[in-house]
């Protein structure tokens, strides 16, 4: 029961310490360089991430850029998938709150 009300949200997981927009971004770079051999797309969606929330050059601005327009598809469609677990999660702890 406690365990519900106990769990880090995903921006705590994401955000230890409220880190500034440069700190986040350079966790997601040392993040995918770190994950690039086993796992290059979730890399790639890091390094993205980090271009996207502080650029560290023109060059990567413009790829932040670009590859923003080519997965907004996929961000929303990621973003209904989140809505729906978060939901779902809340259910179930009202669920355990109500001795379901």
């Amino acid at each position: 029961m406690q365990h519900a009300e106990s769990e880090p949200s995903s921006a705590e997981l994401l955000i230890p310490d409220a880190l500034s927009d440069t700190d986040l971004a350079d966790s997601f770079r040392t993040q995918s360089f770190h994950l690039m051999q086993a796992h290059p797309i979730a890399a790639a969606h890091l390094v993205l991430a980090a271009a996207s929330i502080a650029p560290t050059c023109d060059a990567e601005q413009d790829v932040a850029d670009q590859f923003s327009y080519a997965i907004v598809d996929f961000a929303q469609q990621l973003g209904v998938l989140h809505r729906r677990a978060v939901n779902r999660r809340a259910q179930d702890a009202k669920s355990v709150a109500n001795g379901h």
